[in-house]
């Protein structure tokens, strides 16, 4: 289950990273720094429904943990791997050497704190989609299943002119 929701995850993330980078450039528009964790939300709730969907499970608590944590890091390399291509493409070496000029301007403590506490919110919002949201979806899975095997077991209505 783990490795087949990281792997919907990161495809997910990829795509829905790349449509928003693609939409930026071309309308050119701002999208502010805080609508990336949405962007991750949603492609966690996404790699979760479509595992508890296929596998008719919620994740344990450690798979729980696991799953938050690694989803964090692939977003991490992902993103990193996103910004790399983009500024190396769209501007050249030279604008990605900038870039890179930009965090050796920031405190190294200030940096840490920062990264620290935007991936320990991270992991707890993926705790909630990989735990609660999780077994909601599931009760719901089940649910429609029930109402399903109940509606074929039904009888068909006999053929005939007077038939209650």
């Amino acid at each position: 289950m783990i490795i087949r929701t990281i792997l919907n995850f990161s495809g997910l993330y990829a795509a829905i990273q790349l449509l928003a980078v693609t939409i930026t450039h071309v309308f050119n528009l701002e999208i502010p720094s805080g609508a990336q964790i949405g962007l991750m939300m949603g492609a966690a709730y996404g790699a979760m429904m479509i595992s508890v969907s296929t596998l008719k499970r919620a994740p344990t608590r450690s798979e729980n943990w696991i799953l938050s944590v690694a989803v964090n890091v692939c977003a991490l390399i992902i993103s990193a791997a996103l910004v790399t291509a983009v500024l190396y493409l769209a501007v050249g070496a030279y604008a990605y050497q900038g870039f890179m000029m930009v965090f050796g301007d920031i405190p190294i403590v200030v940096f840490l704190v920062s990264m620290g506490g935007t991936f320990l919110l991270q992991v707890a919002f993926c705790l909630l989609v990989f735990g609660k949201a999780a077994r909601h979806h599931l009760s719901k899975v089940q649910t429609k299943q029930a109402n399903a095997g109940f509606d074929s077991n039904k009888k068909a209505p006999e053929s005939g002119a007077f038939s209650l």
